[in-house]
């Protein structure tokens, strides 16, 4: 439903997908801004890269499917970004903070 929220990680941020089992460490000036979908075909680029792998291709098969139902709206996902610099960010009226969670 908000695949084209926009996504702005910062070279300091991480990203994690628990119902993906995925998280994407901060790396040195490495930093992006995408939208939810385009961080979830970054995802599917790394999965098909370990999926050549027999031993992790069922994992792969399992995470690609997942994505597939994400992008067709059958499944949810949830997307956090922890940056102690506070320089990330998902950009769309549906977010919610941690502020938001404990009020």
């Amino acid at each position: 439903e908000d695949l084209n929220a926009l996504v702005v990680r910062s070279s300091s941020g991480s990203i994690e997908i628990p119902e993906l089992g995925v998280s994407i460490e901060p790396k040195r000036g490495e930093a992006f801004i995408t939208t939810v979908e385009g961080v979830l075909e970054r995802v599917e680029d790394v999965v098909h890269l370990l999926s050549r792998d027999e031993t992790g291709k069922e994992r792969a098969d399992e995470v690609l499917k997942r994505i597939a139902q994400i992008k067709s709206g059958e499944a949810g996902m949830t997307l956090i970004i922890d940056d102690p610099t506070g320089n990330s960010a998902i950009i769309s009226e549906k977010v919610k903070t941690m502020i938001e969670d404990i009020e």
